[in-house]
């Protein structure tokens, strides 16, 4: 995503059904490859207290991977296997829809 400016990225995600926050999280964690909370936030400007959620419902979607630990920390999965997620729960849900 390095060749595509932040907004245009968060904008992208947005459209494949991420919310501002879990945009903003992925792209900053795909930035930093693997943070904290509080790391995330900081880069992704978002409240560490709304990362947690974004980053569980990243988790749910298979974006991201959670590491319990203490503090816990979040790592991306690869740009190539976010597309295809987030591909194929757009295809579901057109699938669904019509």
């Amino acid at each position: 995503m390095s060749d595509v400016d932040d907004e245009t990225a968060i904008a992208g995600l947005e459209r494949l059904g991420l919310t501002e926050y879990e945009a903003r999280v992925f792209l900053a964690l795909q930035k930093l490859g693997a943070g904290t909370a509080a790391e995330v936030g900081e880069v992704a400007d978002v409240p560490r207290s709304q990362v947690y959620g974004a980053a569980d419902k990243l988790d749910e979607r298979g974006l991201v991977e959670t590491r319990q630990s203490t503090p816990t920390a979040y790592r991306p999965v690869s740009l190539e296997q976010a597309r295809t997620q987030l591909l194929d729960q757009l295809q579901r849900t057109g699938t669904e829809t019509f």
